[in-house]
């Protein structure tokens, strides 16, 4: 009997250890591959400040899909690293709601009110040598995450 609860218990301790490691992995910067001769990233639920050291320290211009919670987030907390993105995409929402000392050297910031409309304008907005980098959080963020993933691996061979 004391060998079962053992047991059970050890297992229970397994599953929720790979959970956890499911959940630190899900919560990463991940490489997803090339797109048009850009690196693509993934990135679920980034804090604010991790998003803004990685978004400096990337070799090449950066070209950012986000929610518009996350970009209102980063215009306020690092302005520098908005202002330093070579295209600002806000995929969630077609208001913007940022600062005019933020938005006017941006080169390009966009808002639509989905991913499939905002990766139109990635596909004519689209540059070799950059970084594309796909963030996401909230409520839809399984299926927002699946769609961008689907869109690059559809698209990366053309």
């Amino acid at each position: 009997m004391n060998t079962k609860l053992q047991t059970g218990q050890a297992q229970s301790l397994l599953d929720a250890r790979q959970e956890a490691l499911k959940a630190a992995e899900r919560q990463s910067l991940r490489p997803l591959g090339k797109l048009w001769g850009m690196d693509v990233f993934t990135w679920y639920n980034p804090s604010v400040y991790e998003l803004s050291a990685t978004i400096s320290t990337f070799p090449f211009p950066v070209f950012w899909l986000g929610n518009a919670t996350l970009v209102k987030e980063l215009a306020q907390v690092d302005p520098k690293s908005m202002r330093s993105l070579a295209w600002c995409g806000q995929y969630d929402n077609a208001q913007i709601d940022l600062p005019a000392d933020v938005l006017a050297p941006m080169p390009l910031l966009t808002a639509t009110e989905s991913l499939e409309d905002a990766l139109v304008v990635l596909r004519n907005a689209k540059q070799n040598r950059h970084i594309l980098l796909f963030t996401v959080a909230g409520n839809e963020w399984k299926t927002k995450l699946a769609d961008f993933e689907n869109f690059v691996q559809l698209n990366s061979n053309r």
